[in-house]
């Protein structure tokens, strides 16, 4: 009888390891597919930040290319300063042909420094040419901010994982309780169980 005893309680205790394994387990999976959720969604954010200005540089373009071909230096220049207003734009420089700079932002400073490792300020240049039919006239280069926060839908996103860690949690906290109450349940069912 003690020998069933005995071997009864190693079973207990190999079935309880292997549960408290599988919850962690399960807890790992669940955090590390959030993670990479999390992640995959701040890509696709920058990728489609990315496109909608690389769409409004081409725009852009043609605008400077009808200001270059009718010599409006005034109106390009004011193009330029109007462009940099842009939240999402660290500087704005247009160039001729010959790569002269014909117009550029406050911000503006050498390439060198402003795409250097030690910048501090992440930066993702886009060049766009600017032509009139097949005549190329020039070049407008933007340096767009590789800040996360500024891109659209960001804080919505941030909020929208912070609630999907909530729930994954509290669904956590809420098996458990299922679990110590179906093994309380268990033992008071074992406990009152009529022995032959």
């Amino acid at each position: 009888m003690q020998h069933h005893s005995l071997s009864t309680y190693r079973s207990s205790s190999v079935i309880t390891l292997l549960q408290l394994a599988l919850a962690v387990l399960g807890i790992w999976f669940i955090l590390h597919s959030w993670s990479s959720a999390r992640a995959e969604g701040q890509l696709v954010l920058q990728q489609q930040n990315q496109l909608l200005m690389r769409e409004t540089l081409t725009a852009l373009s043609h605008t400077a290319g009808y200001l270059l071909e009718n010599d409006q230096l005034d109106g390009l220049i004011q193009l330029t300063a109007q462009i940099a207003e842009n939240p999402f734009l660290h500087d704005v420089v247009v160039y001729d042909a010959n790569g002269v700079r014909l117009s550029w932002s406050e911000a503006n400073t050498p390439a060198r420094l402003m795409y250097s490792p030690e910048q501090s300020l992440p930066l993702v240049p886009m060049v766009e040419e600017i032509r009139v039919g097949e005549q190329l006239l020039g070049y407008i280069k933007i340096s767009m901010l590789h800040d996360k926060s500024l891109f659209p839908g960001y804080d919505f996103w941030q909020q929208l994982m912070q609630q999907m860690l909530g729930l994954f949690l509290l669904t956590a906290a809420i098996g458990m309780l299922i679990k110590r109450s179906f093994y309380h349940f268990a033992e008071r069912y074992q406990a009152n169980r009529p022995h032959p």
